[in-house]
């Protein structure tokens, strides 16, 4: 039987698992048939280490065939075999060129199937069979990120600090440890024999302070570490990808759009990131980029949730809602959890018309992320939708609350509040300024604010407000907006000459070439059409942002 067990155990090796099957299932029908009757006792059976270890390799060739059930079987047949273990008869030195898997690394495979199989909690057990001394920081690891996604926080903290002990250039653990809330210097010194051991540490140290910055949620400086980052490391896939997403946490969404489409563009195979990516394409309506973006995740795997997600969204562009609807649940049963998944799914069911249940997957949304912003424009933009202004203005109360005072924050503030009594309206001129002067590229606030202003007649100070901004900014509703306050005070050829700005910047700007005609028909001596002053305004205060 030892010339049979290396030749299955070469089968494992070179990876030819469909023909492991059917050996190790005959060889072990063999050795029971021989223990059992005493058939063909001259030939020598299998030992229980033998046995075991043909059990694993079995497991495995099933857990390939992605049939984790049997593979989950095997698994526990093998533990099984192991605990019955006796100290074998043979001389010691024939057991020495025999390599048996570790249980350590048997379990951590059981993990694996149970996260599949969205078990937690046996994944859970069956890690924590294991004393502490057999855990490897890979087993730390899975254990943390079990006991965090379970809310055990104490048991994350424990086993990721292992995890650092262990292996102190652990990013990704001291990255947890800080989301759990331990301080950064409790995490250095953990980290400080190793990197005092390296001359050129100040890269890794500088990473960490940026994780540290992003969990703090302090995104300027967080942005400002990056690009002096980049001269270190230059065209970093991972600097690039956090960089866009700091720029997407803080509402920088043209930013953050552009620098995803350079790093996905360049680098076809990265996956991270490309559902948010998704998003922003869906936002700016761009169906060109994002069927572009779903052919290259096209050859990626089924089993994870952004090549379904980035699909839905085209659906949803292309106006095939019940296929988005498909798509998403596809990507929320792959992974419950998806934050962006569950927003794809809040849109499609706001389009449908089904308000109460998009809130239901925004609010989950939130729940798994409150410190993302998409979720609550999301979750504003349906309100509004509703004209549930109350609930407008709730949803833009808990940004301020767990994101704090950005320039996206105070402005989703500022348009809820635009939606209420002449008081509310008031008040959020007060916001929408303040967005303003926190950021001036940002130009949400601008559209909202000068139709606030404008519906007052005070069309001067709408001029010198869109002026302002077009200093640094040149986006068609801007053109389209100073065209409006332009015609209104008079000066029709200085309307018409932003009119067509706005025109050749966005040949779709309906308004702006209803502007225009109004502007041709007043320069002919026509009457100007009030109404279409009018619902410009509204335009204005309405415009949706996300």
């Amino acid at each position: 039987m030892a010339k049979v067990y290396e030749e299955i155990k070469k089968l494992h090796t070179e990876n030819l698992f469909d023909d492991l099957k059917i050996v190790i299932s005959l060889a072990l029908s063999r050795h029971a048939n021989v223990s059992l009757n005493g058939n063909g006792c001259n030939v020598m059976s299998f030992t229980p280490y033998h046995i075991y270890q043909l059990h694993v390799y079995y497991a495995d060739s099933w857990y390939e065939s992605q049939d984790y059930t049997r593979a989950e079987r095997h698994y526990k047949d093998a533990l099984g075999l192991k605990r019955a273990f006796r100290r074998p008869s043979e001389p010691s030195e024939k057991l020495t060129n025999l390599e048996l898997t570790s249980e350590a690394t048997v379990r951590y495979k059981l993990y694996k199937i149970y996260s599949k199989l969205k078990q937690p909690k046996s994944a859970i057990s069956v890690l924590e069979a294991l004393s502490t001394k057999e855990r490897t920081p890979g087993i730390n690891m899975a254990l943390g990120d079990l006991y965090r996604e379970e809310g055990m926080d104490r048991s994350a903290i424990t086993s990721y600090k292992e995890v650092l002990r262990c292996c102190p250039l652990s990013v990704e653990a001291a990255r947890n440890l800080m989301k759990l809330g331990v301080q950064r210097l409790n995490i250095a010194t953990l980290m400080l024999n190793t990197l005092q051991s390296i001359n050129d540490e100040d890269w890794l140290i500088g990473w960490i302070n940026i994780q540290q910055q992003i969990n703090d949620s302090d995104w300027m400086s967080a942005l400002g570490k990056i690009r002096s980052f980049e001269k270190i490391c230059p065209r970093n896939v991972d600097v690039w990808n956090t960089q866009a997403d700091v720029h997407y946490m803080y509402g920088q969404y043209p930013q953050a759009k552009l620098r995803w489409q350079q790093l996905f563009d360049g680098h076809p195979l990265v996956i991270k990131n490309t559902d948010k990516l998704a998003y922003l394409l869906l936002k700016d309506k761009d169906q060109v980029a994002l069927s572009r973006l779903c052919t290259q995740l096209g050859d990626v795997s089924s089993d994870i949730p952004e090549p379904w997600i980035a699909n839905s969204a085209h659906c949803i562009l292309t106006n095939r809602n019940s296929d988005a609807v498909n798509l998403i649940d596809k990507a929320i049963a792959l992974e419950p959890k998806s934050y962006t998944a569950n927003i794809m799914k809040g849109i499609a069911m706001n389009i449908k018309g089904a308000l109460a249940v998009s809130k239901r997957y925004f609010r989950d949304a939130l729940r798994y992320c409150p410190t993302r912003l998409d979720a609550y424009h999301e979750s504003l933009k349906s309100a509004l939708k509703g004209g549930h202004v109350k609930d407008a203005i709730a949803v833009a109360d808990l940004a301020l609350k767990y994101i704090g005072q950005t320039p996206s924050t105070l402005y989703m503030y500022g348009k809820a509040l635009s939606h209420g009594d002449q008081k509310q309206k008031s008040k959020a001129k007060v916001f929408l300024e303040k967005s303003i002067q926190a950021d001036s590229s940002f130009v949400y606030p601008v559209y909202t604010l000068v139709g606030l202003i404008s519906k007052q007649d005070k069309h001067r100070k709408a001029i010198h407000i869109l002026e302002s901004c077009l200093k640094d900014n040149s986006t068609s509703k801007l053109h389209q907006l100073l065209g409006n306050s332009l015609l209104e005070v008079g000066e029709r050829a200085r309307a018409m000459h932003h009119y067509n700005i706005a025109l050749n910047l966005d040949p779709s700007n309906k308004k702006a070439k209803e502007g225009l005609e109004q502007t041709e028909k007043k320069m002919d001596g026509n009457s100007l059409d009030e109404s279409f002053i009018a619902q410009s305004l509204d335009q204005s205060v309405e415009v949706s942002y996300g």
